[in-house]
């Protein structure tokens, strides 16, 4: 038999008290089996009954003991596998979603979106002239850049989208439900809130949807951001580049 899986989604410090006292009943019971055993009697219902009527303080005792026991130990071991995996999908510094946890999501969008119709845009930042600042600042200096653009973009996305840092001095944004167009908008206010920022630096820009790549693909969108990203930084940085759309070939490749 299968072990059932639980949805990555349910929060184990909920998850785990339920399923405690669903085995704390077992100590009872188990004392009902024990004690038919050593009479040598079926353990059944009728046999069950009489004795908890014959001793119910003593299984009443084990059964809510075991439960109190078993629901404290579940609730403090699902905290700490939660806190575990909500640190696993976190970046240190930045405090943003990681690379991981960012690949994980753009599988799943795209899955979904074999089923549905919709649109998913990417956007892949990278910070402008990063080593420079790192040689005159140092490593702090490098490091303030780069949690200032975390802030910029807590400040900017929506509640729907997963900004993360990708890696080094990249982040990028999955923006569900979104064409690249309108994620030129959020492009241009992220850039908007570092200018605001005191000391922020800038950032170049890549942004793709589905409609730039050959197949509905997590590699093949981020590789046509990356393409943008490229393009804006061979322009001169500080700005933000769509990648190209290819409507026919996504078509031929989606039918095949």
């Amino acid at each position: 038999m299968r072990r059932p899986r639980i949805p990555e989604s349910w929060p184990r410090r909920r998850v785990w008290p339920v399923l405690g006292a669903l085995l704390a009943l077992g100590a009872p019971l188990g004392l009902l089996v024990l004690r038919a055993l050593v009479a040598r009697r079926a353990p059944t219902p009728t046999f069950l009954l009489a004795q908890i009527e014959a001793d119910p303080l003593t299984l009443g005792y084990l059964g809510l003991g075991t439960l109190v026991v078993f629901v404290l130990l579940g609730r403090r071991l699902g905290a700490r596998e939660d806190l575990l995996a909500a640190t696993s999908m976190k970046d240190p510094l930045t405090g943003l979603s990681n690379r991981r946890h960012l690949d994980a999501r753009l599988a799943e969008e795209i899955a979904r979106l074999a089923r549905h119709e919709g649109s998913v845009a990417f956007l892949l930042l990278d910070v402008d002239h990063l080593k420079q600042i790192n040689d005159r600042g140092g490593h702090e200096a490098g490091d303030a850049a780069l949690t200032a653009v975390a802030e910029a973009l807590r400040r900017t996305c929506r509640v729907m989208d997963l900004p993360a840092r990708y890696g080094g001095d990249e982040f990028a944004v999955l923006l569900p439900a979104t064409t690249a167009s309108q994620g030129l908008e959020l492009a241009e206010r992220i850039r908007a809130a570092l200018r605001d920022m005191p000391g922020a630096p800038t950032v170049s820009i890549g942004i793709a949807d589905l409609d730039a790549v050959l197949a509905p693909r997590p590699l093949a969108l981020f590789e046509a951001a990356d393409a943008a990203l490229y393009a804006a930084k061979n322009a001169g940085r500080d700005r933000v580049i769509l990648a190209p759309s290819r409507p026919a070939s996504f078509g031929e490749g989606a039918a095949g």
